[in-house]
């Protein structure tokens, strides 16, 4: 009776192992329009459950691979560390960078955006290109995708002082409340600015020139997830965007997509 209790129990753990293989944990942060709390539970410290576009076409690929996935918000920093610890399966929103492909298998791009140079409503500041950025204070939310697009175009401006901050709802704040000074400026994602000035009911800001056009995508831990896995995933969302999952999604969020 033992011998078949045994037995019983070593099938019973094989039948449940596959099941387990097939989960996979994304991490995003607090990144509106793209991201943002599902709930009002929780803190972004320990977690909480996940809502957005990203969202949804994530969870809309997980379906066609039949996989249980979860998806929690946290600080950038502290899912950034997760993902490339190998403590998480994916990470969104990435952009393509060097630090980004060593650590991650990084998607098609979904979704395009601009990073703009806001500035406050007192200033006649006009951005036409990065030498309009010597000799001021410019505020960024990093480190981030920002913050090193930020720097790869000034790496040949002299006299520009970098401000980082810990989010965009802090940035945009310090702007307001002339932390940056007076003619101080902010490089913001376009979308993220407008729906937060709107949010936090932000006065006397307004977009002073665009910096550069950006394309986020999904990345996939290179210590979890093997090749063969994320080929898969792509073909899954290949069709999620043929079938027109994924165009109505950005759609009804009013989001341009970044694939033909």
């Amino acid at each position: 009776m033992r011998r078949l209790f045994s037995t019983l129990s070593i099938w019973a753990m094989l039948a449940v192992a596959p099941a387990m293989a097939e989960q996979w944990a994304f991490v995003t942060e607090d990144f509106p329009p793209f991201t943002h709390p599902a709930e009002d539970l929780g803190s972004l410290e320990t977690g909480v459950m996940a809502g957005g576009p990203l969202v949804e076409i994530v969870q809309s690929v997980c379906a066609r691979l039949d996989r249980e996935c979860t998806i929690m918000l946290h600080p950038w920093q502290r899912a950034l560390r997760m993902a490339e610890q190998g403590e998480a399966d994916g990470i969104f929103t990435v952009v393509r960078s060097p630090d980004r492909e060593r650590e991650f298998h990084i998607s098609r791009m979904l979704v395009t955006s601009r990073y703009s140079v806001f500035a406050r409503d007192e200033s006649n500041f006009v951005f036409s290109g990065p030498n309009d950025l010597a000799g001021r204070t410019v505020g960024v939310y990093g480190p981030s995708g920002t913050s090193w697009l930020l720097s790869e175009r000034l790496k040949s401006i002299a006299d520009v002082r970098i401000h980082m901050t810990l989010n965009n709802r802090r940035l945009l704040n310090m702007l307001q409340s002339e932390r940056f000074g007076q003619e101080g400026l902010a490089v913001v994602n376009q979308d993220v600015a407008w729906h937060l000035i709107e949010d936090e009911e932000l006065h006397g800001l307004r977009e002073a020139g665009e910096l550069a056009v950006v394309y986020y995508g999904i990345g996939l831990s290179r210590k979890r997830v093997s090749e063969e896995q994320f080929q898969a995933f792509e073909q899954a969302l290949d069709g999620a965007i043929t079938d027109g999952t994924v165009p109505r999604i950005l759609r009804r969020y009013r989001l341009e997509a970044a694939y033909p």
